[in-house]
Order: C-alpha cells, then structure tokens, then sequence
C-alpha cells in the first residue's frame, strides 16, 4: 500500500476578482494536488474530480489510489500527469467558512470554470488526455464535454446522470439543507461548531449514498443502528461547517446538461452502479439519452459483493477496468473507429468470476 499523499505535490493560485455567474466577485484561492509527471509532448495529463464534501485527496486514498496509479495500473503515475483540484467551496479552495461576511453563491458552472482556470492558466495545460469525474465531478465532467469540447481526448463521468437533479436525489437535498437551516446557530456567519442540525443532515445523506447490502449486514440491532447515527453525527458535528455544507448542497442548481449533449465530441463512457439510490430511477431513460452523445456510450456495473450503493465510486477495484479501456479505445489513431456504443442495458455488467478478478497487489 502506498502512501500517495505523501507523494502528492500541493498547488495554490489566486484568482483575483474571480466573477461568479450570479454577478458577484470575489478573490479566490484555488488549490490542487499533483502526481507524475508532464511528458515533453504535455499530452498526458489526467483530471480527476471529486464529490459533492469533498477534495480532491479523496483520489488518494488507498481504495482509490492503488487501484489507479500504480505501476502497471490504468493511470500510472510513471506514465500520466494527475491534477487534482479541490473546486470551489471545498478541500483548501475557498469557502464560505473561510469568509467573515457571506460567501457568494456558487454554481457548478463557477466550479468548472475555476477548474478550468487551473488546469489552463496556472499549470498551463491546454490538452486533456482523459477528464474523469465521480459524483459531483462525474456532473462537472458532463459540464467539461459541453464547455471545452475540443480540450480532452476522452471523459468518463462515473455516478451520475447528464439530467437535472431531480426526483430523489433533489428531494435529499433540500431536507438536508432544511435541517441544517434548524439549527438556531445557523444564521450567524462567525458561528462555531458543533451543529446539531448538521449532524442530522449527515445522517440523511450517509443513508442515501449507502448500499442496502451494506447497512443490513452491519446494522442488525436497533442498538447498531442508535450507535450508527451518533458517530455519524460525531464525525459530521467536528469536521464539517453547517454553511459550508449549504452551499455545497446548493451549488447542483445550475446543473442541466440535457440540451447540449450533442456539443459533447469526445468519446464519453458514463459509468454508474446498479445499487446506487440516487441516481438508480434515472437508468431506465439512459439508454435513449447516451444515443444524442455522439461518441458515448454507457455501462452500469453490478458490483456483487462489493457494492456499496453510491460509495462504490471510491472503490476503483469495481471500475479501474473501464478506464484502462476507454484509454486503449481513443488514442488518437483509433478515435476515427469509435462511434455510439451498445445500448446500456446490454453492458451491464455482472461481478467477474474470481478467476477473473486482478490480484496483482504489485504497486510502485
């Protein structure tokens, strides 16, 4: 197991005046972290992007990371350029816990377009080998495909759908945001943590991006299942800031790729997970709607024994195949081959027989 944090370089810029689209301007740090590194060409860069609460270290832990970057591994850091960004509101990017009046309001078209600024203007980067995205940043890899077409040689979003928010997905967020909001402490900027309201939220959003196989198996007593909700509301009450949460919770309101998806001229793989509550109610309109990406195509992975709902996108052990062929499969001398891929639901894919599975445990 290798310690990839310890290896990862660390990035700030500024963003002086970065204009958010609701009009409001602000001085922004914008943070990332690095692995590999840029060949002579500068064709080898990879962006990787994180979830709604999170950073892009979450890259770089073990489930993650050795299943992606090490020796012989689809992004091998011998081989690629790795950037990962910490967009707005989250990681050591600025956020609204970091302000002493109110924070702008952000969208998921301010995150990309910051990305975008990092990426371009501060690591000088104007040429993606592969845009890769889970959750929140599976959507911003939607966003990338529509808003700089012509950067990336391939994109794969994974965990989400290229639709508004909606139906339950929808529904879990504004009841998060709305018991955040209970907490008395919540209207004042400067409050401290603790946050009750917070830690009920957490709970609300734990349930929903957790396999149903999971939970059963490790809460079979109303005991376990008490003990469950007060550590996860421990955790959340020390770690997260209740505004922080809001705005991050919020920021999926600009997001609508639907109209565009024709715009998208790379070759796309979405990737989800068949026990994924959130966004499960959507797969049965997929099909139809990967048919107006011109070079897309879709898969959704049943994980067996090692789904865990929503969760399953940080264990790259289920999806790193995927990767690696979607790499194989656009290469510049091979894209002129590629064109809309099989229906959805002839790719499903099943738990690989044992034999098939990769046990090589070889990191570099």
């Amino acid at each position: 197991m290798t310690d990839w944090k310890q290896w990862a370089q660390a990035h700030e810029m500024e963003a002086p005046e970065f204009r958010f689209s609701s009009g409001e301007s602000k001085n922004l740090k914008l943070h990332c972290w690095t692995l590999g590194s840029l060949n002579a060409a500068r064709n080898n860069a990879v962006l990787l992007l994180h979830g709604t609460t999170g950073s892009g270290a979450q890259f770089l832990e073990p489930d993650t990371a050795d299943f992606l970057f090490g020796t012989g591994r689809p992004l091998d850091v011998d081989q690629f350029f790795i950037i990962l960004p910490d967009a707005i509101g989250h990681g050591k990017s600025s956020k609204p816990s970091d302000a002493s009046e109110v924070f702008p309001r952000y969208g998921y078209v301010d995150i990309v377009r910051a990305q975008h600024l990092v990426v371009n203007e501060f690591l000088g980067i104007h040429r993606l080998r592969l845009v890769l995205g889970t959750s929140m940043g599976g959507m911003n890899t939607w966003m990338w495909g529509i808003t700089y077409p012509h950067m990336m040689d391939a994109l794969m979003p994974i965990a989400c759908l290229p639709s508004s928010i909606r139906g339950m997905n929808l529904l879990f967020r504004r009841l998060m945001v709305a018991l955040i909001r209970t907490d008395p402490s919540y209207d004042d900027v400067a409050a401290n943590l603790p946050s009750k309201g917070l830690g009920m939220a957490w709970n609300v959003f734990t349930l929903m991006i957790s396999g149903q196989a999971e939970l059963a198996h490790t809460l079979v007593t109303p005991a376990a299942a008490d003990q469950h909700l007060a550590d996860v509301a421990k955790k959340a009450e020390a770690s997260q800031h209740p505004r922080d949460a809001v705005w991050e919770f919020l920021a999926s309101c600009d997001y609508d790729p639907l109209e565009d998806l024709e715009k998208i001229v790379a070759p796309l793989l979405a990737v989800n997970f068949a026990d994924d509550l959130i966004n499960g109610a959507g797969f049965a309109d997929l099909d139809a709607t990967m048919r107006r990406v011109p070079r897309g195509a879709a898969v959704i992975i049943d994980a067996g024994s090692r789904a865990g709902g929503h969760k399953t996108l940080a264990k790259a052990e289920v999806w790193n195949a995927h990767v690696r062929d979607l790499l194989e499969s656009s290469q510049p001398m091979k894209q002129s081959a590629i064109g809309v891929g099989p229906s959805v639901q002839s790719r499903i894919r099943k738990e690989p027989r044992p034999e098939c599975l990769d046990d090589d445990k070889s990191l570099g």
